[in-house]
């Protein structure tokens, strides 16, 4: 997988709008065949991602404890993933660890909010016009 721009893709929600990031992970999805692991944070994201479990191959828990940032290194080091076709999509405020590593980050919020403003775009386009 190489070639791809993101291999592996991780996602944490957070209070992003689920089903249009969840749209726009299926888009990654297909056009870079990239693999999704879910960072599971909550009880409440467990029960969302239960029914669509064909969108994530993988999950990642967290504990209390852990930070996003170190979760993902450990993940991807104990599954010898290649850290520069990761992409991780999280509201996270250090990244540094991760971007050093190759890492790209994006905010799952102003994705969210890119895509339906494109969406509307979109719209308004092929609107027919009187």
């Amino acid at each position: 997988m190489s070639n791809n721009k993101y291999s592996y893709i991780f996602v944490c929600y957070g209070n992003a709008d689920k089903d249009i990031l969840t749209k726009q992970l299926q888009m990654y999805k297909q056009r870079f065949h990239s693999r999704v692991i879910l960072i599971i944070s909550s009880e409440a994201d467990a029960e969302w991602a239960a029914a669509r479990r064909e969108i994530f191959e993988y999950e990642l828990r967290l504990a209390k404890e852990d930070a996003i940032s170190g979760a993902v290194l450990r993940y991807c080091e104990e599954h010898r993933l290649p850290e520069k076709d990761t992409l991780l999509i999280a509201e996270i405020h250090d990244g540094a660890k991760l971007t050093v590593r190759g890492i790209e980050i994006k905010d799952p919020g102003s994705m969210a909010e890119s895509y339906k403003k494109a969406i509307e775009m979109l719209r308004n386009m092929i609107k027919p016009r009187i």
